[in-house]
């Protein structure tokens, strides 16, 4: 408990502090919107009509098992999170950032010859961690068959193709960070003393230890399945699928089922459990509701299968690592399955929580375990 007051202060904490600095950009550069590098693949026919797109603040936390899930299955101790800023733009620091991501779809595009990958998307940039460890957190020495120590400090910019009218949109992202930085275990240090919590001993054993950049881009392709219930403002439903590939640092392709039920207001498309990489994809906030509308609530669910090709918290890359497997080390499909609730108020504030579990990476020894964690994200969106 003591843990997740700490996450939730620091989550409004950091919310609160942003929200005055985000609207102040959001209002510059609606004044000013890039003509140029905005229309992702259009091919000069007619752009599908753009929502309203909203600026807005979200963050994200990944915690081990043992907090927000189960008690008993306290067997890993991965976690991470992640502070995303949505508008009409990337912002100043994910601008290049976003220019590369704008290249990545156009060719993409082209490739996949994806005719609904046009007009005008919806922008976001985050920063974040993510922290592996094995199930030993006293072993000074490598725990061989078990999985290594790793840790990711990242940023990443993402890109919305949405349309009021369709039932179908896309989702890219572009993420590069560090690889092996030794402020990892600074982190963990300082989240487990303030715990009381087991402290790490074997960081100096972590992939690409010292340092190694890397990056992954990833495309989704959503593609709404079902609308049942009854209309806007009363309790419904809707369904989808979704497919996905990513390239670099984790390597895979995937297929996703999703449904939820409850009192929705929010487009199918800007809910998407499905994406994720160990924390949740870069995107933006949803659209706010409008203006005196009753909350909307409602009730997830959702699986996915993958078919994974390369892991570099597993496997490495380049940079000697102490411990690491081979292709014939790890299961190459993998499964997941996920359920949670959300609320969200008119007034722009949204809170989530979500457990997920995925089948084991490893096919043998004591890192051969499911996996099964927490997530809560709070967001915050303007008009």
């Amino acid at each position: 408990m003591r843990r997740m007051r700490c996450v939730v202060s620091f989550c409004v904490i950091t919310l609160l502090a942003c929200c005055l600095t985000a609207r102040a950009q959001e209002e510059q550069s609606a004044a000013v919107r890039p003509a140029s590098d905005s229309r992702g693949c259009a091919n000069g026919g007619q752009v599908n009509p753009q929502p309203a797109e909203p600026a807005g603040l979200g963050a994200g936390f990944v915690l081990d098992e043992h907090l927000l899930t189960d008690a008993a299955r306290d067997q890993d101790y991965n976690g991470g999170g992640e502070v995303t800023r949505s508008g009409r733009s990337p912002g100043f620091i994910g601008r290049g950032l976003d220019r590369a991501l704008g290249f990545a779809d156009q060719r993409s595009c082209r490739m996949a010859r994806l005719a609904d990958l046009q007009g005008a998307p919806a922008h976001a940039f985050a920063a974040g961690l993510l922290v592996f460890t094995p199930r030993d957190l006293n072993a000074r020495n490598v725990v061989r068959g078990d999985r290594p120590y790793a840790s990711l400090f990242f940023v990443s910019v993402g890109r919305r193709y949405a349309s009021s009218d369709s039932t179908v949109a896309y989702d890219t992202s572009l993420t590069v960070g560090v690889l092996g930085l030794a402020a990892a275990y600074d982190v963990q240090h300082v989240l487990h003393d303030m715990t009381d919590s087991v402290q790490p001993k074997g960081w100096s054993h972590q992939i690409s230890d010292g340092g190694e950049p890397t990056a992954r881009y990833s495309l989704a392709r959503q593609a709404l399945l079902a609308n049942f219930g009854a209309g806007r403002g009363s309790w419904r439903g809707d369904s989808k699928w979704t497919g996905a590939v990513s390239l670099g640092t984790v390597t895979e392709a995937s297929i996703a089922l999703n449904a939820r039920w409850g009192r929705i207001e929010s487009p199918w498309w800007a809910f998407t459990p499905e994406q994720d990489m160990y924390v949740q994809e870069t995107q933006p906030v949803p659209p706010p509701l409008p203006e005196g509308t009753p909350p909307e609530v409602f009730a997830f669910a959702g699986m996915r299968l993958k078919a994974r090709a390369y892991d570099a918290f597993l496997q490495g890359q380049f940079r000697h690592s102490d411990l690491t497997y081979g292709e014939g080390d790890l299961n190459p499909v993998l499964g997941e399955a996920w359920a949670g609730v959300q609320l969200r108020s008119a007034s722009g504030w949204a809170i989530e929580y979500l457990a997920r579990w995925q089948s084991p990476e490893l096919r043998s020894g004591i890192g051969s375990r499911s996996f099964l964690w927490g997530s809560v994200e709070i967001a915050k969106s303007f008009r």
